[in-house]
């Protein structure tokens, strides 16, 4: 039986190195537009929302310092949620995606705000067209951080039939396979709810940082669009797919499947549509569920009464399939 050592290893160290560096920049940035040009601005530090809450305004030594402490806090959470999926490179991909965005945002919002206060000698109203910009090179920033991740290392392929303990279909020569079943998930509703909620909270606040509303407000639309999934085997593999947002779909073929069987509750861990170092699926509360083990060492799950159907039903074609193979 083919097993994966350490699928992510191919380009791990690329990938961290992309995601620790971006904080950094962010804390160079300001330092060195206010070396250049602090005599040209304000007294005080009238950015971000310290341009409202004027009473309060810090110095420019005084808001550099603020940001190099939010900037290690940031870098500490990006390396935690790196190191978290040490052994799955599409997460790692996020990550990298997550820190270039962030950098971005920050970064220009930073440049476009101080050039605006110079010769200034108070606060100023922030055109329109600065938040349009900052959401344009975040989107950007973020496509580029991901591509410059580089490719998901393949995971090996498996050629090995399912353990004879397994149940298994018999299939003939001739048979296609077809199982769908569906699930609803509370959890993931109420969640998205109460994501929702803090998002109107923080627009109903007028805060003048967006990135947080608009993170809140995405993080509740994919909460939300997962509330709802389907599970579906046929010739292509297992496909689990979100029913109210069909793109968000993730597909294992069965060359990555070692075998299928019925549980009584997923294996350990944190099963979603994307990644976690146990695997991925969904699990919508307690019950029967369908667990595939997967070539890379993690599992596919799927929280379905059939549970013992589907999983004969797989067993049933990789036994034929690698069988014949081997003949």
């Amino acid at each position: 039986m083919s097993r994966s050592t350490d699928s992510a290893a191919p380009g791990r160290l690329r990938r961290l190195t992309l995601t620790a560096v971006p904080p950094l920049l962010v804390l160079l940035v300001p330092m060195v537009l206010v070396s250049l040009y602090g005599s040209r601005l304000p007294d005080r530090a009238f950015v971000e929302n310290w341009a409202t809450n004027l009473k309060y305004a810090p110095t420019w030594d005084g808001w550099l310092t603020g940001r190099r402490w939010s900037m290690v806090m940031f870098e500490a959470v990006l390396l935690l949620s790196f190191l978290s999926c040490w052994r799955v490179p599409q997460a790692q991909r996020g990550v990298v995606a997550v820190s270039f965005a962030t950098f971005a945002s920050l970064t220009t919002s930073t440049v476009l705000e101080l050039t605006a206060l110079l010769d200034a000698p108070g606060p100023v109203a922030r055109p329109a067209w600065h938040l349009a910009a900052e959401v344009a090179v975040t989107v950007v920033a973020g496509a580029l951080g991901y591509r410059a991740a580089g490719p998901v290392p393949a995971p090996p392929e498996v050629t090995a039939a399912p353990p004879p303990h397994e149940p298994a279909m018999a299939l003939g020569p001739h048979q296609r396979v077809l199982f769908v079943t569906s699930a609803w998930s509370v959890r993931r509703l109420v969640f998205a709810v109460v994501l929702g909620a803090l998002a109107a909270l923080s627009v109903g606040n007028g805060s003048g940082a967006w990135q947080g509303t608009a993170l809140l407000a995405l993080w509740a639309l994919f909460e939300t669009a997962q509330a709802r999934t389907s599970l579906q085997i046929d010739g292509s593999g297992i496909t689990v797919r979100a029913t109210w947002l069909p793109v968000l779909r993730r597909t294992a073929p069965f060359s990555l499947v070692r075998f299928a069987e019925a549980r009584d509750q997923a294996p350990e861990g944190r099963y979603k549509l994307d990644d976690s170092p146990a695997g991925w699926g969904v699990v919508s509360g307690k019950g029967p569920v369908l667990a595939l083990s997967l070539s890379d060492d993690r599992w596919l799950v799927y929280s379905t009464r059939e549970a013992r159907t589907a999983a004969a039903l797989v067993n049933g074609w990789l036994s034929r399939q690698r069988q014949a193979g081997t003949a």
